[in-house]
């Protein structure tokens, strides 16, 4: 069965490995647009960005309903699995601006649920400590 906290380093490990490809879509993406090489390469890490996207979005969607919190991140994760296919359509040279662009907003969108997997806030959802459970009993009446 699911747990919130199983959810929860599922959705941690997919945002690093998007980030991960993110990063290196960048890279291959410097070589294309500087050498015309390494098209193979940026093609398969756009492949990549749409598995990790994807996942991420029926991960959090999951969280989102079993916890009845995380809505927000659940329906930007589900934009951000979309505009990979609207960034895949516009990676032409002849709307090379509009997809650089579009890379910069899928980047911000990916940051933002980093961010938002790995914030303090999140910890609520994640088991606790032996450290933890100590502070809970302090000063209970023994």
């Amino acid at each position: 069965m699911l747990s919130p906290q199983s959810l929860l380093i599922a959705a941690r490990c997919l945002c690093l490995a998007q980030l991960a490809t993110l990063g290196f879509l960048f890279a291959s993406a410097g070589l294309v647009v500087q050498d015309f090489r390494g098209l193979g390469a940026h093609g398969l890490a756009a492949i990549g960005i749409h598995i990790t996207s994807g996942f991420l979005a029926v991960t959090l969607i999951l969280f989102a309903r079993l916890t009845k919190t995380g809505l927000m991140p659940a329906i930007t994760a589900v934009a951000l699995f979309g505009l990979t296919f609207l960034q895949a359509l516009l990676g032409s040279a002849m709307t090379l601006p509009q997809h650089v662009s579009g890379a910069l907003v899928l980047t911000v969108m990916a940051t933002w649920l980093t961010a938002w997997a790995f914030s303090p806030t999140r910890r609520s959802h994640t088991p606790r400590s032996s450290e933890s459970r100590s502070d809970y009993l302090e000063g209970a009446p023994s």
